[in-house]
């Protein structure tokens, strides 16, 4: 595989590859990782119930295996559980053929009925994914022993892709998604569950029945067993595995990348230099101030219509969010969510000051020992998709203009909101105090809220929060944000066949289930559309999505910070920990966006 382009994106300046071993493998052995965060139950981890992080996801690559799989290019989409993907000539049917011969750990068969089973565990609250999925996919259905058709509300030029890199491409035991499951995550995986401690340590055993062998005949993995520990505080985590506590980590922290690069018998790596756009570092922000309207309808309404009923104006009201006395906020007193506050992130103007108060300039030096560069928008400046969007430059005069103009027209004497961070960490102690300390010098008021990671996406998700200082987006292919951007019509037919909501006029837009800050931009939603229409990589595919970001900057939908920087780093002895191939020994993307897997990594 020499030349090809991973290697040359991971190659250091010596010319070798760094997490790469050209030894023969040693058989068994044990390796610990440290991880960011832990998951809250194990009984509903799996791709379609449960929340995936960039520690689920390294979980998650150990339990199970995914229909396809990205290639060290980011570009080529490679057979895993499946075999191929095709698409109808208006990119809304996906037909995809199954591998054969394969079982679930517990002796499951793998077909098409385990793979409609695992899209309909989505629709089941309290799933978060089927809400998620709900303006993209309409139905899958077997259509033969190993043949599956994704139906899909939209037309989507790259969906292979999406069954490469989301969450709902990894194939859990049709008995395990019931409601009332309480056993462990099983999978077709390299590894098999052992044990879990809530918020300490998750063990997985080496699967030794897995499917899949290596180039020369042997059985995957290597390794007997893995050692998941979550310690959220980045220097800690460091301290680990200077120590040898650990022998392996995870880190999204650019100081804990500086101290990286200085700790002898360490190798690291970054995604810098990887074939993606990268996530965002960013303030996620309540638009609407309101709570999930999307839940409002899936919740309220949509029983209502499938009954053949009315859906009340007030109910549609509250939908659009348009109701009066919906609206709410965080109180800094009690941290609960408030309807008697009123929120004021839901305002543009505010959103804009506090975008022209923060110098991202100097949260590179300050927060991130100086390492990395500003954000803009959620693309990186080497991205096709880019142009430059205008994003507010910054400016605390004007910032204090908008903030005093803000208070006489709703006649206030102080701007406040609270700022979700997760709890145990100094990474986002720093954070807060810097941002705290921006907009305090424009009359801008702010209170922490520190909770566990998990807790923060749910706030996120239910939409009772103000902000929460957040990473998210980027990804091998724009399209895979589709359903975080996603705002759908309340009225009319475009573009799924309508929400039932008659009393709102068709131009009414409101948020995707999981688009978290609530904005319903109708050019947001066009532009994605024109470019998923497109065939991927195409001038009109390019241009749409780099609208999408433009219309951000202008709104500030989002508060950008910096593009997040992933890095794996990893004690001397830790051997292939940034190498893993596909069925057809393709070299893949690994690690992919803030997840590696295990197949191949050894110990020597």
């Amino acid at each position: 595989m020499a030349g090809t382009l991973a290697e040359g994106l991971l190659a250091d300046e010596a010319g070798a590859t760094v997490g790469v071993s050209s030894k023969r493998p040693k058989m068994g052995g044990s390796l610990t990782v440290g991880l960011i965060s832990d998951v809250l139950q194990f009984s509903n981890f799996n791709g379609q119930q449960a929340n995936w992080d960039q520690s689920a996801f390294c979980k998650g690559n150990a339990f199970f295996d995914p229909l396809f799989v990205t290639a060290a290019n980011g570009q080529d989409v490679l057979p895993m559980l499946a075999l191929s993907a095709t698409s109808s000539a208006g990119y809304t049917e996906w037909t995809v053929q199954l591998r054969r011969g394969i079982k679930f750990t517990n002796g499951e068969p793998f077909n098409a009925a385990a793979v409609v089973a695992n899209y309909a565990a989505t629709q089941v609250a309290p799933s978060p994914v089927g809400p998620a999925l709900e303006g993209l996919v309409s139905d899958v259905v077997s259509a033969g022993p190993y043949t599956v058709v994704y139906k899909l509300a939209i037309p989507f030029s790259t969906f292979d892709i999406y069954l490469s890199e989301q969450q709902i491409a990894y194939m859990a035991a049709p008995s395990t998604l019931k409601a009332n499951y309480k056993g462990h995550p099983i999978g077709t995986g390299p590894y098999v569950f052992e044990s879990w401690t809530l918020g300490s340590t998750t063990v997985v055993k080496r699967n030794k029945n897995y499917w899949r062998k290596d180039a020369e005949g042997r059985q995957l993995p290597y390794l007997d067993e893995i050692t998941f520990k979550t310690i959220p505080d980045d220097s800690t985590r460091n301290s680990a595995l200077a120590t040898g506590a650990i022998d392996m980590l995870l880190t999204t922290n650019a100081g804990s990348i500086k101290t990286l690069k200085t700790m002898k018998g360490i190798s690291w790596r970054d995604d810098t230099k990887d074939p993606l756009d990268p996530a965002v570092n960013f303030i996620m922000v309540n638009n609407s101030g309101t709570e999930n309207q999307f839940g409002a309808w899936a919740d309220q309404a949509l029983p209502l219509l499938e009954a053949g009923k009315a859906v009340p104006a007030g109910l549609q009201d509250v939908i659009a969010g348009t109701a009066p006395g919906i609206t709410g906020a965080v109180n800094p007193s009690t941290l609960q969510w408030d309807l008697t506050r009123t929120p004021v992130l839901n305002s543009q103007a505010i959103r804009q000051a506090c975008a022209k108060a923060i110098n991202r300039e100097t949260y590179v030096k300050v927060c991130q020992d100086g390492i990395g560069t500003v954000a803009d928008g959620i693309y990186r400046k080497s991205s096709p998709y880019y142009t430059n969007p205008n994003y507010p430059a910054y400016d605390p005069a004007g910032a204090q203009a908008l903030v005093n103009t803000y208070k006489t027209a709703n006649n206030v004497t102080e701007v406040s909101f609270v700022i979700d961070i997760v709890a145990g960490s100094s990474a986002d102690n720093q954070f807060f105090a810097f941002v705290q300390q921006q907009l305090a010098a424009v009359g801008i008021t702010v209170t922490s809220r520190p909770v566990e990671q998990a807790a923060l996406i749910e706030n996120v998700i239910n939409g009772t929060f103000d902000a929460a200082h957040f990473n998210q987006f980027g990804g091998v292919d724009q399209s895979l944000n589709y359903v975080w951007w996603d705002s759908v019509p309340a009225a009319g037919a475009f573009p799924t066949a309508g929400l039932g909501l008659s009393a709102l006029p068709a131009s009414t837009f409101i948020p995707g289930a999981v688009n978290f800050a609530h904005q319903a931009d109708p050019s947001v939603e066009l532009a994605m559309l024109s470019a998923l229409a497109s065939p991927k990589g195409s001038p009109a595919y390019k241009a749409a999505w780099g609208k999408v970001n433009d219309t951000f900057a202008a709104d500030c939908t989002y508060l950008f910070l910096t593009p997040l920087i992933t890095a794996f780093a990893a004690r001397e002895n830790v051997e292939n920990w940034a190498y893993s191939a596909g069925i057809d020994n393709k070299r893949l993307l690994n690690p992919d966006g803030g997840s590696t897997r295990w197949d191949y990594v050894w110990i020597s």
